[in-house]
């Protein structure tokens, strides 16, 4: 975790811990990183506003999952229901009045947009991916009320940036000032 204070805002980059390829370290995520990082969160936008983005090894709705259906899906990695709800619980009660998915708040519908494909499965040319990293932001910081000046106005991903090179897109926010 890493953390920039800023006047108006904190900015938290993490890469949250995968769960695992057989689920071994699910319990750790959900019993004790998860709750740790909420109330890390919490204690932040105590002070100011926050956003935070990076790997967060989830994809929290279906529209994030690109074969969502699949039998599998629930007993993978990032995806079971447990980690799913526990996305839900951070963006609902993290700080102040909870936290925003930042690309969903501004593409609620937007389907195939995906941060990650498996490198093994070959899955990047076909776009079968899932989103799984993002940005978040205090609820606050999407309008001009209590946002200390700075508003989030987009939530993006920059998915042909990387073909060829990483398994994952780089995520973005954009802020006015």
């Amino acid at each position: 975790v890493i953390t920039m204070e800023y006047t108006a805002f904190f900015l938290v980059l993490t890469y949250v811990p995968n769960s695992g390829q057989k689920l071994e370290r699910l319990a750790y995520r959900l019993e004790q990183w998860d709750p740790a990082f909420r109330a890390y969160l919490t204690r932040l936008d105590a002070q100011k506003p926050v956003v935070i983005g990076g790997d967060l090894n989830v994809g929290h709705l279906d529209h994030d999952i690109y074969n969502v259906h699949a039998a599998h899906i629930k007993k993978s990695a990032g995806l079971t229901p447990q980690e799913r709800a526990s996305w839900s619980e951070t963006l609902a009660t993290a700080g102040q009045g909870g936290l925003v998915d930042t690309f969903r708040h501004f593409h609620p519908e937007a389907g195939g947009w995906f941060s990650y494909w498996s490198g093994r499965a070959g899955n990047r040319p076909f776009n079968k991916g899932l989103r799984i990293d993002g940005f978040a932001a205090s609820k606050r910081m999407l309008t001009d009320v209590g946002s200390g000046g700075v508003k989030v106005v987009d939530g993006f991903i920059l998915d042909q940036l990387t073909v060829g090179a990483s398994d994952h897109a780089p995520i973005g926010v954009t802020f006015t000032l």
